[in-house]
């Protein structure tokens, strides 16, 4: 199946069974447990609440939860070292398990050629972000992930690899990927201008401005095709009836429902029901929830559902890439894409 062809039709029936599933399943609703505690101190009005861009109107934990099961798939935008983003996430998947369903799990944070090892290791999450050198790939502490992942295992579910393998990362960003890559993730048709540009826009801001200009259309190419790459996992899987919803755990730019993986599975499976969640940082100062949307370069943000929380204490990380790119342009090596 390429990234621009809507599901056959063997898939179609597919997702209908799955619909009247689901139906039978949501036929005995479970109560919500409540969300977790915050950890991060967040003196802020906005933290711990719910709100929905395309209504202007606060919603609750568990009306968010009742969209949850009423989709077949969600897509649960982060930041990728904030624990309470991954704490959130892991509540849900426990509130699936509550309510009888089999979520499939997707992530961003592991490449589709490693899915063996995945497998061979989902018997013990203790171990698994070992075996899948976690954070020697760059990846906040695994201990972060493991109770989505254990969440989903004790759900009867299953958990996929959804990225692009890093070989051909690089080959896309050489530009040596080749017709069918190209015809499979769509590169092959260009962007609209307005979104080509706020994508470079996006892509230069997300790296401190301190990119050369050649360095941005390569990685222009890399994020559409990881978008693209995970709307086909997560469109092979929303086809299967006797398991769902999907979820996607990406980074937020991944999950927005203006581009990323959204806009592709739109036109892959367009009968499936789809939520996006959008985990957003409280800023001081900043009360108004739509404001949030100057993040994203957008009139408001640009999700289906914003859940604010509180903001992780890190690094200077702009300081820390100026410092890592005088490295290697020191040493001539050529930076790595993610």
């Amino acid at each position: 199946m390429t990234i621009t062809q809507p599901l056959h039709l063997d898939q179609m029936s597919r997702t209908l069974v799955r619909f009247a599933f689901l139906a039978c399943v949501c036929a005995a609703p479970a109560s919500a447990g409540s969300p977790p505690a915050p950890t991060l101190a967040a003196d802020h009005p906005l933290a711990s609440r719910v709100w929905a861009p395309a209504t202007g109107k606060w919603s609750s934990p568990d009306d968010a939860l009742e969209r949850v099961k009423g989709a077949g798939i969600v897509l649960l935008g982060e930041i990728h070292d904030n624990a309470d983003h991954h704490a959130l996430q892991a509540w849900v998947m426990t509130e699936l398990a509550a309510a009888g369903r089999r979520p499939l799990l997707a992530l961003e944070m592991v490449d589709s050629d490693r899915q063996a090892v995945l497998d061979q290791g989902i018997g013990t999450p203790a171990t698994l972000g070992a075996a899948l050198d976690w954070e020697k790939r760059g990846w906040p502490d695994w201990a972060l992930y493991r109770p989505i992942v254990e969440a989903t295992l004790a759900a009867r579910g299953e958990v996929k690899a959804a990225n692009l393998p890093q070989d051909l990362t690089r080959r896309i960003a050489r530009g040596e990927q080749g017709a069918e890559v190209d015809g499979r993730f769509g590169l092959d048709q260009p962007l609209p201008p307005a979104e080509e540009k706020a994508l470079a826009a996006d892509i230069r801001e997300g790296h401190c401005n301190l990119l050369p200009d050649k360095a941005v259309p390569p990685m222009v190419r890399v994020q559409r095709a990881r978008d693209a790459a995970m709307a086909e996992v997560m469109a092979d899987q929303a086809s299967r009836p006797e398991a769902g919803p999907v979820v996607l755990i990406a980074g937020a730019g991944h999950a927005r429902t203006d581009r990323g993986v959204p806009a592709r599975l739109r036109a892959m499976v367009p009968g499936v029901a789809m939520l996006s969640i959008g985990f957003v940082e409280v800023e001081d100062g900043k009360t108004s929830p739509a404001a949030y949307g100057e993040s994203f370069g957008t009139r408001t943000p640009p999700f289906d559902l914003i859940w604010f929380t509180g903001r992780a204490t890190r690094e200077d990380s702009c300081a820390m890439m100026e410092k890592h790119m005088k490295k290697k342009e020191g040493t001539g090596k050529e930076s790595n894409l993610r």
